[in-house]
């Protein structure tokens, strides 16, 4: 969709009314800014965690502190618990501890078992809440707003003159265009199978629509080819302005559209007239030539459709010719015939003359009937030759406006009325913004007519057409061609009403030669025109507002209370007297105190700050391992090295009565 690259995504904080104002709220990012807020919610929700595992195993090491004296290895899990800054960290030194006393403690493994569990269930916890941070992008979405400074719609210049030969044949050339891209978008995108990279861009990838094969005759029963009530209808359904077209606005603001068409083949025998061109000054002179009579062309004919029979020998394939008229036009093209006129409805008509288009297979469809069977001279090669130099189509278009909030609708209706229904005399209560919305839906809708799919694009209208080989020889066709065929000229004018709608905010392609664009007059305009919603294919990111509140501010609780629960807890049980002893452990328990109680212990240093965070030596104490340490079981006491060495071998437990009994026996030879 070339429109868009002349736009800009918009990037900031907006409202994605499809999903309200909480949740929807949105900012989109650049590419490269988005790459890096995702990083860091990824980091941060690491960081939580960590802050996490900090607050559980506060709590875990102060639910088991107590006065009473316990097994070693319960200090050194209240030790672990203290120290080890990460659940990682945690859950690998119970492994070890576990290990290491499996023969020395009663159920070691048990005891510590629960806490290494929750230690890896906090890791995989926080580990997949990281990697799923970045599902805040996926819950905003790839919708993005697009805004360029060319919104509005195209008007002529005076300066060329209104309705000039040259002004109409060059937006007749910008149509051309449109209805080719949308034709191409309509045959990717609507239908089971759609390329991703060609149907990404519209908030609703395809407007779908119901289906009646056996929808009432559109114009006088006689007419229609199988009868009163064989005819073909299309119906949208009432598309919603912002579900539909991406026209973001709250539910109060939004409006419905609906777009019903009816077709069905028609007689045209009852309606042809053969005979000679007898003009000597004619191209065709001497030439059979059939008039179809379904009403004059206005300054060109007294008749419809002219075909010329040579066609039939020239080596041509299918031609088709469509005409139009608008229901209340006064100067429309066309005049239908009593029995195809409709006020209510604008009525296309079509043409087909297959020329020299043979058949591998009998066709019984109306549009492409084929049953005459031939022979090749001299050969046992067969074909079959269409049964009708032209067949004839005709089909109704009819629109509908609806005010979701009230449920009011305007009559079905033709292109001319419908401004008037909607936006003049028929009162569907609409508040400004609505009006706003219908009114600049209703500037395309002349556009969106039957004949608006096909005049632009001629043959290559026909889905029938792709399957004729070089010889103009029809491959089978089914019976229901003609519905294939109207189907897909349904689907153009929904996707080229998708196109159209974001070029109002986009601006056209190109500019054509004596026309400008004129921007929104309104506010209520410049508000839609900063309000068409696109689907990014890349270059921005979309970040969910509430997600990221959610995953900051949970975050920031946790690492706060991570930060402040000592403190607090301290403060309170120096104030009350509850469980002092409690916090004690905790500050006995970090590793420096740890530190500090083995150097004084052992008589190295003199030490202050025992009861605090960080303790701390005089300043020219300096403390550490004995010269003549024993490298298999060191100690900072500078005992004989005849006790050190009778100790080697012995569980801890027993090393240390031993060293114990050695030391006093060692004062009393002293004394």
């Amino acid at each position: 969709m070339s429109q868009i690259t002349n736009s800009t995504v918009h990037t900031g904080s907006w409202i994605n009314w499809s999903h309200g104002r909480v949740v929807g709220s949105t900012i989109t990012l650049s590419e490269r800014n988005g790459g890096l807020l995702t990083a860091f919610l990824a980091t941060f929700v690491t960081a939580a965690g960590v802050a996490f595992w900090s607050i559980l195993s506060y709590s875990l090491h102060q639910a088991r502190a107590v006065q009473e004296e316990q097994p070693t290895i319960h200090h050194q899990e209240q030790a672990t618990l203290r120290n080890a800054g990460t659940p990682g960290a945690a859950a690998w030194q119970l492994i070890q501890l576990s290990w290491y006393w499996r023969k020395h403690a009663i159920k070691s493994i048990r005891r510590t078992l629960p806490i290494i569990l929750l230690a890896l269930f906090n890791i995989v916890c926080f580990g997949l809440a990281s990697i799923f941070s970045s599902e805040v992008t996926r819950a905003a979405g790839n919708e993005v707003l697009i805004r360029s400074p060319q919104c509005g719609v195209l008007t002529q210049m005076n300066s060329t003159g209104i309705n000039s030969p040259q002004n109409l044949n060059n937006l007749e050339k910008l149509e051309v265009n449109i209805t080719a891209t949308a034709a191409t978008y309509a045959q990717a995108c609507y239908g089971q199978a759609h390329n991703p990279l060609q149907c990404g861009q519209y908030a609703q990838r395809s407007l779908s629509w119901k289906l009646d094969q056996n929808a009432s005759c559109p114009f006088s029963t006689d007419l229609c080819y199988f009868g009163a009530t064989a005819a073909y209808s299309m119906d949208s359904g009432r598309l919603d302005s912002h579900q539909a077209f991406g026209m973001n606005a709250p539910k109060a603001d939004r409006v419905q559209y609906r777009k019903l068409t009816t077709c069905a083949p028609i007689h045209a025998k009852d309606h042809a007239e053969v005979f000679n061109n007898t003009n000597p000054e004619a191209i065709a002179y001497g030439d059979t030539l059939i008039n179809y009579l379904f009403g004059p062309v206005s300054e060109v004919s007294n008749y419809t459709y002219q075909y010329n029979i040579h066609s039939l020998v020239d080596n041509n394939g299918y031609l088709l010719t469509s005409l139009f008229a608008f229901a209340g036009d006064p100067n429309q093209p066309w005049e239908p015939i009593s029995a195809l006129n409709r006020t209510d409805a604008d009525v296309s008509i079509f043409f087909l003359a297959a020329n020299s288009i043979t058949y591998s297979q009998p066709v019984t469809d109306p549009f492409y009937t084929a049953t005459t069977l031939n022979q090749i001279d001299g050969t046992n090669i067969t074909y079959y030759s269409p049964d009708y130099q032209v067949t004839v189509l005709a089909c109704t278009d009819q629109h509908q406006f609806c005010n979701p909030s009230n449920g009011n609708c305007t009559p079905l209706s033709a292109t001319f009325s419908l401004g008037q229904d909607a936006l003049g005399s028929h009162q569907l209560n609409f508040n400004v913004a609505q009006y706003t919305t219908a009114q600049i839906i209703n500037t395309f809708i002349a556009s969106l007519t039957t004949y608006g799919s096909v005049h632009t694009r001629g043959t290559t209208a026909l889905r029938a057409s792709e399957t004729v080989d070089d010889n103009k020889n029809q491959i089978g066709l089914p019976n229901t061609q003609w519905m294939t065929e109207i189907s897909s000229w349904y689907g153009v004018s929904m996707a080229k009403l998708q196109q159209k709608i974001v070029q109002y905010a986009t601006g056209p392609p190109y500019i054509p030669d004596g026309f400008n664009v004129t921007g929104p007059l309104t506010k209520d305009m410049e508000k839609i025109c900063n309000n068409q919603i696109i689907r990014s294919t890349g270059g921005t990111l979309s970040f969910s507002v509430l997600g990221v509140a959610i995953i900051l501010i949970i975050g920031a609780i946790l690492i706060l209370t991570s930060l402040m629960i000592d403190p607090l807890m301290q403060f309170i049980r120096r104030k009350t007297g509850w469980k002092e002893y409690k916090s004690l452990h905790w500050i006995v328990d970090e590793k420096w105190q740890w530190q500090r109680l083995a150097y004084e212990e052992a008589g190295q240093g003199h030490w202050s700050g025992g009861a605090s965070s960080v303790p701390i030596t005089r300043k020219d104490d300096k403390v550490g391992l004995p010269r003549n340490v024993d490298m298999k079981h060191p100690r900072l006491s500078k005992g004989t090295s005849n006790a050190v060495e009778s100790n080697v071998g012995m569980p801890e437990a027993e090393a240390l009565i031993e060293q114990k009994e050695m030391n006093q026996r060692s004062d009393y030879v002293k004394s």
